[in-house]
């Protein structure tokens, strides 16, 4: 009866600690050969307009759909996969954006978002929070009152007709550079956090948690991650959700 809450308490205090090394670690992951943040984004416009009747707008924002890194362009990112398969989905117009805040971590989105005009005028905004928060060792309860203020944030700037599709966290341990102990904390500070982002879109309006595809064998070609082939299947994924809230 009493291993499991020391055991919790150990973890707690091993977070703690963990948490004044946090840039280091971080580093480590995005330095890893096999890890998916150590490439660069692209630096052309990270918007666009694929033209057609009724045109729909998006906005992707945050984490690797929001940054779109490790490929050329932004119309190789998740935003205009997503727009270019909706499009084809529904025959309509999609005008598309992709943001990646500066500081990447929830508080730097939570910024990015309340700083942005014209959030009325979208009908999907993809929201991806979470990976550096994991990283970074943050206290699952402060992110989650931001993650929540966030969300109504957005439900309230937003129309009625818009949809917030916030993505889960993906499993980050077993591309951290790290050892055992902290690869298991990684893992479960992964689904912890994840399921805190559906507890709190299952609260919001509007706002649905959704849970991207994982990493398969056919986005690695000979053996170096493929992002492009990522994206394109989030896209994909992405754009079938918004066709059924469209109906």
């Amino acid at each position: 009866m009493t291993a499991e809450p020391r055991a919790t308490l150990g973890r707690r205090l091993v977070r703690a600690g963990l948490s004044l090394f946090r840039p280091v670690i971080a580093l480590n992951y995005a330095a890893g050969a096999q890890t998916r943040v150590s490439a660069e984004a692209p630096d052309d416009a990270p918007y666009g307009l694929i033209e057609g009747p009724r045109v729909l707008h998006l906005l992707v924002v945050g984490g690797l759909s929001g940054s779109s890194i490790g490929v050329r362009s932004y119309e190789l990112g998740v935003a205009h996969q997503f727009a270019e398969n909706l499009a084809r989905a529904t025959g309509r117009g999609v005008e598309w954006e992709s943001l990646a805040p500066d500081r990447p971590r929830l508080h730097g989105i939570a910024a990015s978002v309340r700083g942005l005009d014209g959030l009325g005028s979208f009908d999907f905004i993809v929201l991806s929070p979470g990976v550096m928060d994991v990283l970074s060792f943050a206290p699952l309860r402060l992110w989650r009152q931001e993650l929540e203020r966030v969300l109504v944030f957005l439900a309230e700037k937003t129309s009625s007709r818009a949809r917030v599709l916030v993505t889960g966290v993906p499993e980050v341990a077993g591309y951290a550079q790290v050892g055992p102990m902290i690869r298991s904390i990684l893992h479960d500070d992964s689904r912890r956090f994840s399921a805190a982002v559906a507890e709190a879109c299952a609260r919001t309006p509007r706002t649905e948690f959704v849970q991207m595809p994982q990493v398969q064998k056919m986005d690695f070609v000979d053996g170096a991650f493929n992002y492009a082939s990522h994206y394109r299947r989030w896209g994909v994924f992405l754009a079938s959700r918004a066709t059924e809230h469209l109906g």
